[in-house]
């Protein structure tokens, strides 16, 4: 089978949209380059406080920070077997009432195991968009022409930092192992991240 560039696709035609869920370029890439198309600004004016929202933000985020490592009971046993999915009521009609699904041919011991691998995908997912926010975040500290915004957003970097820490952890040491980047959410970050407008990556953390 050809494996399609998701970048030669134009997401925006429907009739081609499904072809980014068949594109996988490098499924073993293990660092992924985005070309960044915004400037990196430097501010001399060091005036702090000018914008009060964001300086009252900041100030919080510096007495509030919290220790993914020693805040949370990592020895917490974790039962994937136990595990029940909440769904959704379309989830539910479309896989679990659907007399058509697939799901509905499987034995108890597929169901729970699709269940299982399910949720470790999902939070897979969280992972991975969660790198992207610490990406943007780091770029807004950058972009902005404001000093007070970027404080905060240095703020955000270190919090987006442990959550992709925390998020990391837990798939790897309670799940045995997760999955890697869904094509559409790659292709959602990448043009987050290709975007020359800070206002734009605000709107992806």
């Amino acid at each position: 089978m050809t494996m399609t560039d998701p970048n030669a696709i134009d997401v925006n035609d429907p009739d081609r949209i499904l072809e980014i869920t068949r594109a996988n370029v490098d499924p073993d890439e293990v660092v992924h380059a985005v070309k960044d198309n915004a400037d990196a600004l430097f501010t001399w004016d060091y005036t702090k406080g000018q914008r009060a929202a964001l300086d009252k933000l900041y100030e919080k985020a510096k007495t509030s920070q919290w220790n993914g490592t020693t805040d949370l009971p990592w020895d917490t046993d974790v039962d994937l077997e136990r595990f029940e999915p909440t769904l959704d009521p379309l989830e539910q009609a479309y896989y679990f009432d659907n007399p058509d699904s697939p799901i509905n041919h499987m034995d108890e011991k597929t169901k729970d195991e699709l269940n299982m691998e399910s949720f470790k995908w999902l939070l897979s997912q969280f992972l991975h968009g969660e790198q992207g926010a610490l990406l943007c975040t780091a770029k807004i500290v950058e972009t902005v022409p404001w000093i007070d915004a970027k404080y905060y957003a240095a703020t955000q970097v270190v919090d987006e930092a442990r959550h992709v820490e925390v998020f990391s952890r837990y798939i790897t040491e309670k799940l045995d192992g997760g999955y890697g980047i869904n094509t559409h959410l790659g292709v959602l970050l990448d043009d987050i991240i290709n975007d020359s407008r800070w206002d734009m990556t605000y709107l992806g953390m």
